[in-house]
């Protein structure tokens, strides 16, 4: 495992050698490892990458900090996956540049995806902001969703306690690394949020807070969810962004109306003019997703093999998909694609809609 990780840093180290390119070059040649450092022909016909870019990807020189991102991974027990690993977050494939691999504390599985939210929100927010967050975060664990935020102040951290009273699962997407807690005051919180739950960075272990990661991770926070919702912030707040990122990535963006004399209303206020959906209360959102609150949590389905490849198709082309262009993703047949689709609409995980279109409700 560690050959694979020093592999993967050493090819995103690599001048010239982005997210997009790094990417691209895994789909043709595979794990990082069978290419780096080794003199291998099949880098002479890849045409988007520069020689002395293949020329530094097969000397595969030393990295410098090694040894210290390798102690720090067994010292806070900090996991990696890949793009290339069948449990990497199939929403988050979906989105322009996602991270090439990602670092974690805690669990990571398919279940935690199933259903995710992100609320994030202001650093500073009113009374009522704090009301509502935890009025509405409480609601959706209770209906099954995973709470997805940054553990900043304000918002993000009266989301993630949300959870922890109501025996939910949350994940917080960092922008330092997995070892860096941030702010410091939070540490309990992210403790408590690795015994269920997750904290993921796209970051290298050891990498401290440099106010511009922020921005970028808040990509990672939507990429990884179904919708957001935007509490409280600024027409400048990152929340803000995150709501670009959210509208970009074809998710669902819900806000919550305030005060307009306030100035921690001007974001959400604003995103509703732009049209983002009305939230006062949980029912909002709820609804968007066929839920309902007064209907017990049902645990999700299992699946077959076949079942969950094609539901996994499904997530990657949110919000709907053709049956033909289904099918040919699939590879099925059109009777064995009709018969598995039938069996996961009984298992209330899609539904049929007009135009001979299928959708997730996970």
């Amino acid at each position: 495992m560690m050959k694979k990780i020093k592999a993967w840093i050493k090819l995103l180290e690599t001048p010239e050698i982005g997210n997009a390119k790094a990417i691209r070059l895994t789909e043709i040649l595979g794990e990082p490892k069978n290419f780096i450092g080794k003199p291998d022909d099949r880098l002479t016909d890849i045409d988007f990458i520069s020689e002395s870019a293949k020329e530094n990807l097969a000397k595969g020189s030393k990295l410098e900090n090694w040894d210290k991102i390798a102690e720090l991974m067994e010292t806070f027990e900090i996991k990696f996956i890949s793009i290339l690993d069948k449990d990497y977050p199939t929403l988050l494939k979906s989105i322009y540049t996602p991270p090439p691999f990602l670092f974690y504390r805690g669990k990571l599985d398919k279940d935690i995806f199933r259903r995710t939210i992100a609320i994030v929100g202001t650093r500073k927010p009113t009374n009522y902001g704090k009301i509502m967050t935890k009025r509405i975060g409480s609601k959706l664990v209770q209906a099954g969703f995973t709470i997805v935020s940054g553990l900043a102040y304000g918002i993000d951290t009266i989301a993630h306690l949300s959870t922890f009273e109501n025996n939910g699962r949350t994940i917080a997407v960092l922008g330092t690394g997995c070892d860096q807690i941030y702010p410091p005051i939070n540490r309990e919180i992210a403790e408590k949020i690795i015994e269920t739950g997750a904290l993921i960075s796209e970051y290298l272990p050891g990498q401290k807070v440099e106010k511009w990661n922020f921005p970028t991770r808040n990509r990672i926070i939507s990429g990884i969810s179904l919708g957001s919702l935007i509490i409280e912030g600024s027409k400048k707040s990152g929340a803000l962004l995150t709501a670009k990122f959210a509208l970009d990535q074809n998710r669902d963006v819900f806000a919550l109306p305030g005060d307009i004399n306030r100035e921690q209303s001007a974001g959400p206020n604003y995103l509703i003019k732009l049209g983002a959906k009305i939230v006062t209360c949980p029912d909002d959102i709820l609804e968007e997703y066929d839920l309902v609150l007064d209907r017990p949590e049902k645990p999700f389905p299992k699946l077959s093999e076949k079942e969950d490849n094609i539901y996994q198709v499904l997530l990657e082309n949110k919000p709907e998909i053709q049956f033909d262009d289904l099918m040919l993703k699939t590879g099925y047949s059109v009777g064995e694609l009709s018969t598995v689709l039938l069996s996961l609409e009984l298992k209330s995980i899609i539904k049929k809609v007009p135009g001979n279109k299928i959708v997730p409700l996970y």
